[in-house]
């Protein structure tokens, strides 16, 4: 069988792609980077057909064979994988989505049920084939969305920050069937992470919408290029003798959140406490029940059996409202839930309209501390990229002055600077918070953890100070959670 290429010439989209030209062949994996807002989901868009581009050409060739932009059947062709795996199910079951793309592709009903079978083992769903993709987890949804695309052979298959929301184990699993698919897919992994883009036989590097061929991975190793790039840079962890020493004390804080063996169905039992001021690091694999404990501190999931409470009030209908102003959560896919038309209606929501200059003044300013730079002001917050939604989201929640906030995945999708950016914010928010930080990798929480859970098939097994994390390395190998090599090796 004759290769194929997809080929890209002068590529432009408004001011977001400038005369883009690149080639991506079956059988190769090219890596594509740069900083939140560069173009690179647009780009993504551009080759699946999402949108339509101003100019330039893309086309495909077979052979000497062409086959132009508007002749070929790019759903056969091109495939797409994007950050918010609830929006790409269609399926009824775990089982049904896997199929749904087999049986279209001409597989008897018995040799579809026989592959859906392999491929719930590979991806670590089996047991699940029944229950609807709705019921998954964050990262069990990008894992199906994954395999199910992958099992119709799609010649080229984009994939938009598709690893990001999995666990160590689970994020191997994929690979492991990305690497397979190799031979007859071509890849463009859209990535932040260095150690994925390690992975791909070349790079490629875009800013401001211009790109850069950037050879092969080992680029990576130059620290100015990723700076030049958005590309996170490697972190040490940082002494925590002074947050060990502030913690000093720490039980005599109040009870801010209290679990007396409650259940939430089979998905969560819990019997903690939290104090004010702590804040915790929350890790453990897929579907483990991260998601479930930070939703019923906003009463988005009530206990079936057993008693929660917030700052000594029993959860109840009646003050659900008051516990939501005072509790604020940030999602994993934050544009789910906006309701502003504009980033600036949706950060500043329910605030009066600013009577003065200097009261719009200080909410702009507002606006600029937090990364989001003036031309986002007023754009559709749909239009952003997926790290300038996450810091879209975060200022939102911090902008109501919650006392107790609660993240999930908050660096999901954010390039270098958005990461500082983020973690500065958490730094200066420590004395005045108590956080709730769910994250797949041990590196983003040292910095400010002051305790660690670990949280598997539904329960805390456990429950450290931050500073002892190391005796218990086995726990976090075995759950699949992500440390750097960097800071394995930090004493």
């Amino acid at each position: 069988m004759r290769s194929k290429v997809l080929q890209v010439q002068k590529l432009n989209f408004r001011q977001i792609i400038k005369d883009l030209t690149f080639d991506l062949h079956q059988g190769e994996i090219v890596a594509l980077m740069g900083e939140n807002g560069s173009g690179k989901s647009t780009l993504a868009k551009l080759l699946t057909g999402l949108l339509p581009p101003a100019s330039g050409q893309i086309q495909l060739f077979q052979g000497e064979n062409l086959c132009p932009w508007d002749k070929f059947p790019r759903w056969r062709e091109i495939a797409f994988v994007g950050q918010h795996p609830r929006r790409q199910t269609i399926g009824a079951s775990v089982a049904e989505e896997l199929g749904f793309g087999l049986l279209n592709l001409g597989l008897s009903r018995q040799a579809a049920k026989t592959k859906v079978q392999d491929l719930v083992q590979e991806i670590g769903l089996a047991g699940k084939e029944n229950q609807s993709p709705t019921t998954l987890s964050g990262g069990e949804r990008q894992r199906l969305v994954t395999a199910a695309i992958l099992a119709m052979k799609p010649a080229f298959l984009i994939l938009d920050e598709a690893l990001t929301m999995l666990d160590l184990r689970a994020q191997e699993r994929i690979l492991s069937l990305l690497l397979q698919a190799k031979e007859n897919t071509g890849q463009l992994w859209i990535t932040h992470d260095p150690e994925v883009a390690s992975l791909a036989d070349r790079l490629l590097l875009l800013k401001d919408g211009i790109l850069l061929e950037g050879g092969e991975p080992e680029v990576l190793a130059n620290m100015e290029l990723r700076r030049s790039y958005g590309i996170r840079l490697p972190r040490r962890s940082r002494n925590r003798a002074k947050i060990s020493n502030q913690l000093l004390g720490q039980e005599e804080q109040p009870l801010v959140l209290e679990w007396q063996e409650a259940v939430y169905g089979t998905r969560l039992s819990l019997d903690k406490v939290v104090r004010a001021g702590e804040f915790i690091g929350i890790m453990g694999p897929s579907g483990a029940g991260k998601t479930t404990l930070l939703e019923s501190v906003i009463g988005l999931n009530r206990p079936s059996s057993g008693i929660f409470s917030s700052c000594g009030q029993i959860l109840t209908k009646a003050n659900l409202s008051a516990l939501r102003r005072r509790n604020r959560l940030v999602l994993q896919e934050p544009g789910e839930y906006f309701i502003g038309h504009t980033v600036y209606d949706e950060v500043f929501y329910g605030q009066k309209k600013p009577r003065t200059e200097r009261e719009k003044t200080a909410n702009l300013d507002y606006l600029l501390a937090h990364g989001i730079s003036s031309e986002l002001f007023y754009r559709v917050p749909e239009h952003l990229s997926g790290g300038e939604r996450q810091r879209v989201a975060l200022a939102a929640a911090l902008q109501t002055g919650p006392e107790i906030l609660l993240l999930d995945e908050p660096l999901l999708g954010l390039d270098g600077p958005g990461r500082e950016l983020i973690n500065k914010s958490l730094s200066e928010l420590r004395d005045r918070l108590t956080v709730l930080y769910v994250s797949h990798d041990l590196e983003e929480v040292l910095e400010h953890a002051s305790r660690l859970w670990l949280v598997e098939n539904g329960q805390v097994t456990l429950d450290i100070p931050a500073s002892s994390w190391r005796e218990h390395w086995q726990h976090w190998q075995k759950a699949g959670v992500r440390v750097a090599a960097e800071v394995a090796q930090d004493s």
